[in-house]
């Protein structure tokens, strides 16, 4: 493999002479099996917060495909995978080989709330075992708030306080919308010094000025963010993806997505490529990284456009790991997977909305929003028949089906503003503890999609009058075990099927999937009811 050592970063941005490079400037005379005349050489990319699973890709087939986009190293909380299959089933997905640097963050939210059934758990002694692995360089995103803000001993307490007990030079990475004044500074107070979720100019800067570390990822970036965004808050902030589909990452890049969208909105690539280098390299005390100069790792992405981060090749501690046009991988192979499912079919009669009384009434909906993955908890107006039965076309019928043997009951539940044409979708991809979402337009399709994915094992189905598709992950339910080149078009059908049965969002799978996260506001599906996020309870939806 070609080597490379000995480039000098030079901190003032000026051009390099013949032997040395600086930070973002062009190459003349230094060749790379590429045409020499306009590249440009960078530190690889580094993404500090993110989830392996929800590329829906083992570590091994998600290191191939988002190293030709320059990424080098990523630190993955997969809280996805212990929420699936504990603690013994992380270990097993961090075992898998890799062609990048992935470091991993110890899961604090398993299960994020205790509003949810999953199939894994994670408290203080488990933390203590896990913290002792070398490849786990921070605590996963602290997202149970209530936890924090509450007296006396809890979960989330005591796991931080065993992660500092065993890893004191390790960060705490947080989750925390919408916080602010003393609420905020209550979250900070314990240590818990990161934010990932969506941002407005107003929350960042007082975030920001708080000392918290901005991690902003694609959905975050518009013109008054990058504005507000001056030189004095550069490595106090750096860019992230958190979630990408594999069918995105394909088709736009993986960081470099969220790279190109803040260079388009007018940050300068110099800062844009600090954010993505050493600003996270810090963060996550990698020292060892970021920069181009003597003594540190040689992960490196060639450029031929520095403003469409076109990458023509990538090193990874010196050896060349990707050159444009030749896509290197190691081979993939169908695996047999333990079932993941551990739930018998349901029935039409399992999804009848049924009210308290029959009549016309009002009660509390979910109210799917086009502009965002969070929620807000609305009022319909509905008529139950004598049987209690609402049958109103202007309501989806939306539930997370427990998967994990505990015998839960189906709790289905209205939404408003989702599927306009008739139709069905259900996932056992769900965040955070994938039981089996499904959304319907009416009960019969509702469990015809439930039991195709029971019967697969784990996937993504959809269903309608015109036929049936699965997406099958048989990994844990959440994991194909197909390279990304594979699964995206899978992906980008179910995409296409929501947009084509009426369902807008920014990202209408995540969007989806997200209704059952009930640590994202305001109100979201569980298992075992209604969650009103913000008051951290269950609630009767069928009172207004």
């Amino acid at each position: 493999m070609t080597k490379l050592s000995g480039f000098i970063y030079d901190t003032a941005l000026r051009r390099f002479r013949p032997g040395t490079v600086s930070f973002g400037e062009r190459i003349e005379e230094l060749s790379f099996g590429a045409a020499s005349s306009s590249l440009y050489i960078v530190p690889g990319f580094i993404d500090s917060h993110m989830h392996i699973e929800s590329s829906m890709l083992t570590p091994t087939s998600f290191s191939e495909a988002a190293v030709q986009y320059g990424t080098t190293t990523i630190l993955s909380d997969c809280h996805e995978i212990t929420n699936a299959e504990g603690a013994e089933g992380l270990v097993r997905f961090m075992d898998s080989p890799v062609v990048n640097h992935t470091f991993y963050a110890l899961p604090s939210s398993v299960p994020s709330t205790g509003l949810e059934t999953s199939n894994g758990r994670i408290d203080s002694e488990e933390t203590h075992l896990l913290a002792k692995d070398r490849r786990i360089i921070a605590l996963g995103e602290v997202m149970n708030a209530h936890d924090l803000f509450s007296s006396g001993d809890n979960r989330t307490k005591r796991i931080i306080k065993a992660f500092r007990e065993e890893r004191p030079e390790c960060p705490l990475e947080g989750h925390c919308p919408r916080f602010s004044g003393p609420d905020l500074d209550n979250f900070l107070s314990s240590g818990v010094d990161s934010d990932h979720t969506e941002q407005t100019a107003d929350s960042m800067l007082e975030k920001l000025s708080k000392g918290m570390f901005i991690q902003l990822q694609y959905k975050s970036l518009r013109k008054d963010i990058i504005d507000s965004l001056r030189p004095e808050h550069d490595g106090h902030f750096a860019f992230v993806t958190d979630d990408v589909l594999p069918d995105v990452l394909m088709e736009e890049g993986h960081l470099s997505r969220v790279m190109r969208k803040a260079m388009d909105l007018g940050m300068d690539a110099g800062r844009v490529i600090y954010a993505s280098t050493w600003s996270p390299a810090v963060r996550l005390r990698l020292f060892d990284r970021g920069w181009i100069a003597p003594g540190k790792l040689a992960d490196i992405v060639v450029l031929s456009d520095l403003g469409k981060l076109t990458v023509e090749e990538v090193y990874v501690a010196g050896s060349r790991v990707y050159r444009k046009g030749i896509r290197q991988s190691v081979s993939h192979r169908t695996r047999s997977f333990p079932p993941s499912v551990q739930r018998m079919p349901v029935r039409e009669e399992d999804f009848l909305l049924k009210a308290h009384r029959p009549g016309h009434q009002a009660i509390t909906a979910i109210g799917h929003r086009v502009d965002s993955t969070m929620t807000e908890r609305v009022n319909v107006e509905v008529d139950a028949g004598d049987d209690l039965v609402i049958r109103e076309s202007s309501v989806n019928i939306v539930a997370a089906v427990e998967r994990y043997g505990h015998g839960n009951p189906v709790i289905p539940l209205p939404l408003v503003n989702g599927l306009k044409r008739r139709g069905a979708i259900c996932s056992s991809w769900a965040h955070d503890s994938h039981n089996l979402l499904v959304l319907s337009t009416d009960a019969s399709l509702a469990a015809r999609a439930v039991n195709l994915v029971i019967q697969a094992q784990g996937g993504i189905a959809c269903v309608d009058d015109s036929g049936e598709f699965l997406v099958h992950l048989p990994y844990a339910g959440i994991v194909s075990d197909e390279p990304a080149s594979g699964l995206a078009p899978k992906v980008s059908r179910v995409r296409h099927w929501l947009r084509d049965h009426g369902y807008e969002a920014g990202d209408e799978i995540m969007s989806f999937a997200v209704l059952a996260l009930p640590v994202s506001p305001d109100v979201k599906v569980s298992d075992l009811g209604l969650v009103d996020v913000r008051a951290g309870k269950l609630i009767d939806w069928r009172t207004s």
